[in-house]
């Protein structure tokens, strides 16, 4: 899978927007803003809304004695080409998901350019921009792809802190990226593609 990230640097973000900036010089109340999770609007809150505490026997404790070990996955086996590792790889898969719900690859032969690039872009998106233009690119009902926070339509409380922007990419159309980015966010979000 060849994946193409624009050589270009990003645009300077431009400044908050006046509404923006003024509330971080103040507490609104939790009522004030949409029911949705974002880092930055959540930090000038003066109160966590109560839809995203989670009760004290479900929070991590720092005293905890028992560290959580990362599940690792080694695709060095796999992509040397060894025939026996893609099934090796699918259960050490399932057993990560199964039991931790997340994993990390490693000896997968990305470039670490490439993986540097994808974490700027990924946190210029998440944390270099207002929820009103995140929320440009929402998942609409019924799809995969788009920007999601907090999965508010179907939950209620113990809301995940979190926030998603999934899409699609094939090796044989390789601007899908490039252009589902500039066709939901516009123009200025080409160098995400």
């Amino acid at each position: 899978m060849v994946i193409h990230l624009s050589a270009a640097q990003p645009p300077e973000l431009p400044p908050w927007p006046a509404e923006l900036a003024e509330m971080s010089t103040k507490s609104p109340s939790p009522q004030a803003l949409p029911l949705v999770f974002d880092a930055a609007e959540m930090s000038r809150l003066a109160e966590i809304p109560p839809q995203f505490v989670w009760p004290e026997d479900e929070k991590p404790r720092p005293d905890a004695r028992e560290e959580l070990a990362l599940p690792l996955i080694d695709h060095g086996s796999f992509i040397s080409g060894q025939p026996e590792a893609l099934e090796e790889i699918a259960s050490l898969i399932d057993e990560a998901c199964s039991t931790h719900g997340f994993f990390q690859v490693v000896n997968h032969g990305i470039d670490l350019s490439l993986l540097t690039e994808a974490h700027r872009c990924t946190n210029a998106f998440f944390s270099g921009r207002p929820l009103r233009e995140k929320q440009r690119a929402l998942r609409k009902p019924g799809e995969s792809c788009g920007y999601a926070s907090s999965f508010t339509a179907r939950f209620s409380s113990k809301l995940p802190w979190k926030e998603t922007f999934s899409f699609r990419f094939s090796p044989s159309s390789p601007s899908v990226v490039l252009d589902y980015f500039v066709a939901v966010l516009g123009e200025d979000f080409g160098y995400f593609g």
